[in-house]
């Protein structure tokens, strides 16, 4: 192998090992590795900066700041506390029922949202609950980031994976919908059956919400700005309408979520450095740096050698190609953050479609089930696992590495056991 593979690949697993065992801060080793790939591609002459930036996918960043935005400005309303409770409320306070529910709203937020915002909405109001029952908050905290996980796959803007995937390879809302919409639902009650093993002896005789309990929460989790929460809750469906009919029209959901924003902006008069404070400025600055990564190394040919050794392996066979793609993306990614790894294999994808004479588009459903249900097999797997994790520390409740894996890759086992028989009865066998 020439000289530039080789230190392509240094640089990857460098960054790699930096993010998974979290030495230095994943945004921080993002940008090192950026900066790693900058000197390398001066040295050997393989890219030039301009071909550097270019790697930056900007309609994902934009997009993720976009919803971020719109998701801030709602939650200040009060909303999701309000769901809350009569979620709470609308189970007749039964710990069961309420984790059912909880979970259930957090799948549907993830896939409307974004597993990363919903779990920083859901958790502190899902602590709150468990606390007035007098449960313990774990089986919660740790469905629900199952949850988010499983749900996000569903939609384009569900999972950063998914976001990056239609971005690459444009696949739209609808798309996301229709071919992974069925095998969400189907993994989502295995979990929820799972779970209730789990779990379920746990909940038996813990104390159900009362009248008492209802009043208090209604006092406390209700809309605070009215005329705001409706101009938010207006922009995000017409945001999320446009996802859905904009493909018809050219309309890319890049522009509908910036066009949501900027709108929710105007007409809420909110103060332009406090929405900016709702934007996670580090997560896309992770982004960029990794997007640099990604781009330098594909330029270096370690990402047409990765493509080259799966192919070799599965002989260019469509039922080996795919079942390898799920599954070296399920156990990756329960090792290291679906994220990088996702930038690393869309363009490997690319390479093994073209290697194939075939069309990419059932190789990415096969990545993207992959890589969103394998995030639930560790604690580092996804974003969402960590943020979800540490929200719950801050109250007190601590999930250590060890009891997420007992739970988790169990979970990561199944779902996309079934994940990979769906893709090959429909794209293959059918």
């Amino acid at each position: 192998m020439d000289i530039e593979v080789w230190v392509g690949i240094g640089i990857l697993v460098f960054v790699y090992i930096l993010i998974a065992f979290d030495i230095i801060n994943r945004t921080v080793a993002a940008l090192l590795g950026s900066l790693m790939v900058g000197a390398a591609a001066y040295f050997y002459h393989f890219a030039t900066a301009d071909d550097l930036i270019e790697s930056v996918d900007f309609e994902t960043i934009v997009l993720l700041m976009s919803m971020m935005i719109i998701v801030g400005i709602l939650g200040r309303t009060g909303f999701f506390q309000f769901v809350a409770y009569r979620t709470a409320k609308a189970a007749g306070g039964d710990p069961w029922k309420i984790l059912v529910s909880m979970t259930v709203l957090t799948a549907a937020l993830s896939a409307l949202l974004d597993n990363v915002t919903t779990i920083l909405l859901v958790i502190p109001m899902t602590i709150e609950l468990t606390f007035a029952m007098g449960v313990d908050p774990k089986p919660f905290i740790l469905s629900e980031i199952f949850a988010s996980n499983i749900g996000g796959t569903a939609t384009l803007i569900g999972d950063p994976p998914n976001i990056m995937i239609g971005s690459k390879a444009h696949l739209n809302f609808t798309d996301f919908i229709v071919n992974l919409g069925p095998v969400v639902l189907i993994d989502l009650l295995v979990m929820l059956t799972i779970v209730y093993f789990m779990y379920g002896k746990n909940l038996r005789g813990a104390h159900i919400l009362g009248e008492e309990d209802f009043k208090r929460m209604e006092k406390e989790y209700r809309i605070e700005d009215v005329e705001l929460y409706r101009k938010a809750i207006s922009i995000l469906l017409l945001t999320i309408t446009l996802f859905v009919v904009g493909e018809f029209f050219g309309f890319p959901p890049v522009v509908a979520a910036f066009l949501g924003a900027v709108l929710l902006l105007l007409l809420s008069g909110e103060d332009i450095e406090k929405a900016l404070n709702y934007v996670e400025w580090p997560t896309l600055l992770f982004f960029a740096g990794l997007f640099v990564v990604v781009g330098g190394v594909e330029y270096m040919g370690v990402l047409e050698l990765i493509a080259q050794t799966i192919l070799t392996h599965s002989q260019g066979h469509l039922v080996l190609t795919i079942v390898a793609i799920v599954w070296i993306s399920a156990l990756t990614s329960a090792i290291i953050d679906n994220i990088p790894f996702t930038a690393t294999m869309i363009p490997i994808v690319f390479a093994i479609a073209n290697n194939m004479g075939i069309s990419p588009e059932p190789l990415f459903w096969a990545l993207s089930l992959g890589a969103c249900l394998g995030g639930n097999g560790t604690l580092v797997g996804a974003s969402a696992n960590v943020v979800g994790v540490n929200v719950a520390e801050r109250s007190g409740i601590y999930i250590d590495f060890k009891t997420f894996f007992k739970n988790g890759f169990l979970i990561t086992l199944i779902t996309v056991g079934i994940a990979t028989i769906y893709i090959l009865v429909r794209y293959v066998w059918m």
